[in-house]
């Protein structure tokens, strides 16, 4: 299964991962959250990257809190997920992880997507940043992987489309060798093949446990073309995640409602699911500015969406429903399930510590 670069590996093939709640009004509860999932099973942690956030509560910035997270715990992986390559210059990234590499003593890994269109107005020239998407962001990647293996004795020079470097290096190096891992977050076919041909692992949000398995074959046979192992690239998930023992129906209820709009967020999942009609009426979650015609286009697709069909993209109810949710993803192929706990979030991590992770430990 994964390789020795994957996240938490020393759990073994399968391990957990659980993404903090970056919307506290209080940043030092996301803190306090952050050591709690640390003291209670979880192998690694994930922060969201967003610049503005839908609901008017706070946004923290992804590295200032990763930075502050790493003085806080001892023993997690702790990466970006997704970083938005978009907004940042890969350098700034490659300079940031190798430095959260150096806090944590090895515990960084960069997690990277193509970004958010909504969120660059005046930042960049929209139309050129998303002529070409892929190309950029390959250009990416490539940079932060060049400039973690630069020294001053050995510069990089690289020219591309969007990006130019000359003799240009890192005055430090990372503490992983050759340097921290990389998971891509992305589901066109372009993006799934570049990261079976490169990546350590890949780390889409949401799925149903079917689709999931179907695309995630195309990641694999590019790592297969470029020859690669498959199993050593790691198949990370955002999964949305609510237990409870008192009102399973009530956790599952709630998690439906307040997750069927990141669904219809993802057309081609709700297609592939089996709902054309509203994949066609729906958009795309990186084209969503959150105008009243988006939200409006959003929240009509939203309203429509059958229980049954959020509920597969999701784990919630009590702790047997909750592995068996859990087993399924394992089932099509994900080896890193990372949770987004929800309602009750302290007894859904109490959960998972007590009998969740350990059942799939045994």
């Amino acid at each position: 299964m994964a390789g020795d670069r994957a996240l938490g590996s020393g759990q073994g093939d399968i391990s957990f991962g659980a993404q903090v709640n970056p919307y506290a009004e209080d940043v030092e509860a996301s803190l306090q959250l952050a050591e709690h999932l640390d003291e209670s099973g979880f192998a690694f942690l994930t922060f969201p990257d967003h610049l503005l956030s839908p609901g008017g509560t706070p946004d923290w910035e992804v590295l200032t809190m990763l930075g502050a997270v790493s003085q806080r715990t001892s023993s997690v992986d702790l990466m970006p997920g997704v970083v938005d390559s978009v907004r940042r210059h890969p350098a700034q990234i490659a300079h940031a992880i190798a430095t959260l590499d150096q806090l944590t003593d090895g515990r960084a890994t960069l997690g990277i997507g193509a970004g958010e269109a909504f969120t660059f107005a005046g930042i960049e020239d929209l139309n050129r940043v998303w002529d070409r998407p892929f190309t950029r962001f390959r250009e990416a990647v490539t940079v932060v992987r060049e400039l973690w293996q630069s020294s001053s004795a050995s510069p990089v020079t690289y020219g591309g489309e969007y990006f130019d470097l000359e003799e240009t290096y890192l005055g430090f190096e990372a503490v992983q060798d050759p340097y921290p891992p990389i998971y891509i977050g992305g589901y066109g076919q372009k993006m799934r093949s570049f990261t079976g041909k490169i990546a350590d692992g890949w780390i889409p949000w949401i799925y149903s446990p079917s689709v999931f398995e179907q695309d995630l074959e195309r990641v694999l046979e590019a790592a297969a073309d470029a020859g690669r192992d498959p199993d050593d690239v790691d198949r990370a998930l955002l999964i949305p995640a609510s237990v409870s023992a008192s009102d399973p129906a009530g956790a599952k209820k709630d998690l439906i409602s307040a997750r069927a709009s990141s669904l219809a967020l993802r057309p081609p999942l709700l297609d592939a699911m089996g709902y054309p009609e509203l994949a066609d009426e729906s958009v795309i979650m990186w084209n969503m500015d959150w105008s009243t015609e988006r939200r409006k286009q959003l929240n009509d697709v939203t309203a429509r969406l059958p229980d049954e069909a959020v509920e597969r993209i999701l784990v919630a109810g009590s702790p047997d429903e909750v592995i068996e949710d859990i087993q399924a993803f394992l089932d099509a192929g994900v080896t890193h399930p990372i949770f987004i706990p929800s309602g009750d979030v302290a007894e859904t991590v109490d959960h998972f510590a007590n009998e969740i992770i350990p059942h799939f430990a045994e």
